[in-house]
């Protein structure tokens, strides 16, 4: 159905991130075979064409292209026989039809957010039951839709949270240093960058360390030597097992960390931290405080463009006397390396944060 048809008929105007979702949603649709698109196609088109607001809700429940999409292809053989060729220009769902005639929680137009809650708004809608069969529980995602679809400044939703935050006492950061607090460099024999290991399309470098009050950070770099480098993810990702809850994803694709201490401590990455928490864990943790990527154009044919993808990583607490063992391995590019740290080097960077100096 034309973009112009539905605004004619809901009288309301459609936001170009609507817009653009009910067009992947009548592609998806028709080349499904489908005689209708529904909310289930609308879900899909919105995740493929999530914008930075969206992605914080798509990434938040594992929403990606791949999933929804065979979670539809799924659930539309059990409810369907699709035709063989495709269907051209399906008409809406009478269920999809309601989500895009739906009055808009604010202003005078519809925005992927408000298409998302029309979308949600019958348990028994395409879209719910793509989320279900996800393991995905349908009252957070629409909540959540929901303050998305109020176009809330961060102001009001800080205020709207603090509203509703009935704590006796505030969660803090113990993993990391305090944003005001300093931290100091720590001297490397072999000075303050480190080559780790190199491969065919890639080098992994130490890029830094520095010491705190209470812990110490690495900064891991890796700078791409051929222009197919894959994206390096520093975290592993969740994978939502339906009736079974998350599990977490250790892929090829995944820089896995390893911090040994003297005393038989190991910080690793392989299990994500809980970056804020109540209480101080008992035992040590290594946790992720940034990312960034820096892209620089070259004059050479063969690698036009040179990427580097770094993060900053915590480690509390602080070693003992002796050597803090680092090894970092990528399996998807070959890289694997390991340095031994003098941990009294450490311990004097972190002596000097306390004194002052």
């Amino acid at each position: 159905m034309p973009v112009d048809t539905v605004e004619a008929m809901s009288g309301f105007e459609l936001e170009a991130g609507a817009r653009l979702a009910l067009d992947v949603a009548e592609g998806m649709a028709a080349a499904m075979g489908d005689e209708r698109c529904g909310t289930e196609h609308l879900l899909f088109g919105i995740v493929v064409t999530s914008r930075p607001d969206m992605e914080n809700l798509t990434e938040l429940f594992a929403l990606d292209k791949s999933r929804v999409e065979r979670a539809v292809a799924v659930l539309r053989h059990e409810w369907c026989v699709p035709k063989d060729r495709p269907v051209p220009d399906p008409p809406l769902s009478t269920r999809a039809e309601l989500a895009l005639y739906a009055k808009p929680a604010s202003g005078e137009s519809l925005g992927p957010f408000d298409v998302l809650v029309g979308c949600l708004s019958d348990p028994r809608s395409g879209a719910s039951s793509v989320l279900r069969h996800l393991g995905v529980r349908l009252g957070e995602v629409r909540r959540l839709a929901e303050i998305g679809a109020a176009r809330l400044t961060i102001e009001e939703v800080e205020r709207l949270v603090g509203s509703l935050d009935r704590r006796s006492s505030r969660h803090y950061g113990w993993w990391g240093p305090p944003s005001e607090a300093s931290v100091a460099a720590v001297n490397l024999p072999d000075g303050p960058s480190v080559v780790l290991a190199t491969s065919r399309s890639a080098v992994l470098t130490l890029d830094r360390v520095v010491a705190g009050d209470e812990g110490f950070g690495v900064t891991l770099m890796i700078t791409s030597t051929d222009t197919w480098l894959l994206p390096p993810r520093w975290e592993p990702g969740e994978d939502l097992i339906p009736g079974f809850g998350s599990r977490l994803e250790i892929s090829p694709d995944v820089v896995t960390i390893d911090m040994a201490y003297e005393d038989g401590l190991l910080l690793t990455n392989r299990q994500p931290a809980r970056r804020f928490r109540r209480d101080c864990p008992t035992d040590g943790s290594l946790a992720l405080l940034a990312t960034r990527r820096t892209i620089e154009n070259r004059r050479d044919r063969r690698t036009p463009e040179q990427r580097s993808d770094s993060a900053e990583w915590w480690a509390w607490p602080l070693p003992p006397r002796g050597i803090v063992t680092l090894s970092v391995d990528w399996a998807a590019e070959s890289l694997r390396g390991m340095i031994d740290i003098d941990a009294t080097r450490i311990h004097g960077s972190a002596a000097a944060v306390r004194h002052g100096d």
